[in-house]
């Protein structure tokens, strides 16, 4: 699976400046990897948005500056 996004650009700043941008949960993934937290499991009637919305909660804020770029879609 290519998780990176159609479009090929990249970070302009941020804690990933100059990196390729990647699909919204490849990032999350790893950023949960690197602090050595398993995800959590995704409700089956919950959006992309509202997941990692509960998980930015749980997490303080941790995942802010992808729903601040609203690179995921509100659909289900």
């Amino acid at each position: 699976m290519n998780d990176r996004l159609q479009t090929g650009e990249i970070y302009r700043d941020g804690p990933f400046k100059g990196r390729d941008k990647r699909h919204p949960y490849s990032t999350i993934l790893t950023r949960l990897n690197r602090m050595g937290v398993s995800p959590h499991t995704r409700q089956m009637s919950e959006s992309d948005r509202a997941y990692v919305e509960r998980m930015n909660r749980e997490y303080s804020g941790l995942f802010s500056d992808i729903l601040s770029e609203n690179a995921l879609n509100d659909e289900y």
